[in-house]
This record gives structure tokens, sequence and C-alpha cells, in this order.
């Protein structure tokens, strides 16, 4: 069983911070570091880029200082038995995962879990864990054969987001869009993000607002039918979002569309 000690999801200490534990923190530490780090290892010291990731064993001294920004997730936990052994994973030693934007949907999900008071937390922290383990063994083993998914799920992806921003008006649920794909809402994620460098919600907003300022220049809709039309069930929401990405209103948006432009017929 993984019994998860503490967590962290992107947190950041001050520049230029040092850990230094010389006889380790009696339990195992995964790190992702989000920014380059000075490690000092047995074999001297080394100076990673971002995103390196280290497996540190219980009683293994920790010694490391960021370049500058420090920005890192981690896990402090203990188990049953040796992860780096069982997942067959570097122990003690910097590497570097090729998804490590997946890993830090894990490190999230995994703090939320821990302060949480929901039932069967420890069990989730451990299914949630084991996956992790499991999906950086996988990304490390198999490389060529995760190419080779992804090639496979592009066409699919782009087909799908044409779809929803095509029809942005409809209901568009994360468990919808993962059911088009028959992936995992972690898997989902990860993938739209490489596919695409964005997130679902972010792409379908920006549509969703650029069809509703063309929806406000027609004199005989309503605020509120745009805002339904453009797939905003909540009309406070709209509001919000409009002002926020707009600069104004919807209300101000749609006066200022159907003023005539005054033109000076002298110069000043």
């Amino acid at each position: 069983m993984i019994e998860l000690h503490f967590c962290e999801y992107n947190r950041s200490n001050q520049d230029y911070d040092t850990i230094f534990r010389p006889s380790g923190s009696g339990d195992y530490l995964l790190l992702l570091l989000k920014t380059p780090m000075k490690i000092y290892l047995k074999e001297g010291l080394t100076v990673t880029r971002e995103n390196a990731c280290i497996l540190y064993t219980p009683g293994f001294p920790q010694h490391y200082q960021a370049v500058r920004r420090f920005c890192n997730s981690y896990l402090h936990f203990s188990s049953g038995e040796n992860p780096a052994q069982r997942f067959q994973l570097p122990e003690n030693r910097i590497f570097y995962p090729p998804d490590p934007q997946e890993l830090d949907v894990y490190f999230r999900r995994l703090q939320q879990e821990f302060f949480s008071s929901s039932p069967y937390r420890e069990e989730a922290i451990h299914c949630l864990a084991t996956e992790l383990f499991i999906a950086l063994s996988r990304s490390l083993s198999h490389p060529a054969a995760q190419k080779e998914e992804m090639a496979a799920l592009y066409p699919a992806f782009q087909k799908l987001r044409l779809e929803m921003l095509s029809n942005c008006g409809q209901d568009w649920s994360l468990e919808r869009l993962c059911r088009s794909v028959s992936l995992e809402k972690s898997q989902f994620y990860s993938y739209y993000q490489r596919f695409f460098s964005s997130t679902p919600k972010s792409d379908l907003l920006q549509v969703r607002l650029e069809k509703a300022k063309n929806l406000l220049s027609n004199e005989a809709l309503q605020v509120s039918e745009v805002a339904r039309l453009c797939g905003f069930g909540n009309l406070t929401h709209f509001s919000r979002y409009f002002r926020k990405y707009c600069g104004c209103s919807p209300k101000e948006y749609k006066r200022y569309s159907r003023s005539p432009l005054i033109y000076s017929d002298s110069l000043p």
C-alpha cells in the first residue's frame, strides 16, 4: 500500500532556495522539477533542464538548489515495496519523462485527494499513485509505442475538436468528450494539451465569445438569448466571461455595435 505523507502541485519556493537533507527524508520522494536545478549526487553536481525527475529512496541524501526560480511538484510517501524496482524506474538519479504534463495531472489529483475527507481516501491515493508510476514507467520504457498511439489518436481528436468548435452552442461536458475518444479524463486532458497546446474549456470559451460578439450585433436578439445560443446556461457566467475577455459587458457591446460611426470633416 502506498501511503502519502505530503504532496505539492506546482509549489514555488523563494528564488535560489536550497533543500539539504544529508540523511534523506526518511521516506520516498518523487520530484518533478519545473525549473532548472543544481542537484548534488554521488557523481557530483548536475544542472538539470526544466521538467527533470528524480526518485529518492529512504536514507539517500537529498541536496538540490534552484538555479534561480524554484518551482516543483513532489510526493513524500512510504510503500511496502520499492516503486523503482516494482515499476522499473530510475532511483536516485536524474531522468526526463517524455510527458511531464501527464505527470502533473496526477500530482494535482493526488494533492486534491490528500487534502480531502472523502470516503476511501487512502485507497484512492494508492490507486492514483500506482497509476502515476505505471504511466511514468510506460513512457520511459515504450517511447516508440507511445508515439504510435499518439499518431493513431490525433485524427480522432482533430475531428472531435472541429465538431465541438463548429457546434459550440451545445453542451460539451468532459464526460461527453472522453466518451467520444474512449479515454479517461486524465488521459484526455494530457493528449488534448499535447495535440493543441490548449484545453477544451479554453478553446470552447474563445469560440463561444466570438460567436456572441457576432450575435450581439443583431437588434432582434436579447442578451439572454445570445447567451443561450452560444452555450452559456447561466447569464451571470456569460456576462462575467464576456467582460473579462472583451473589456465590456454584453449590453455595452450590443449598444456600441449598433451605434453608427461618427466621422469629422475637419481636422483638429
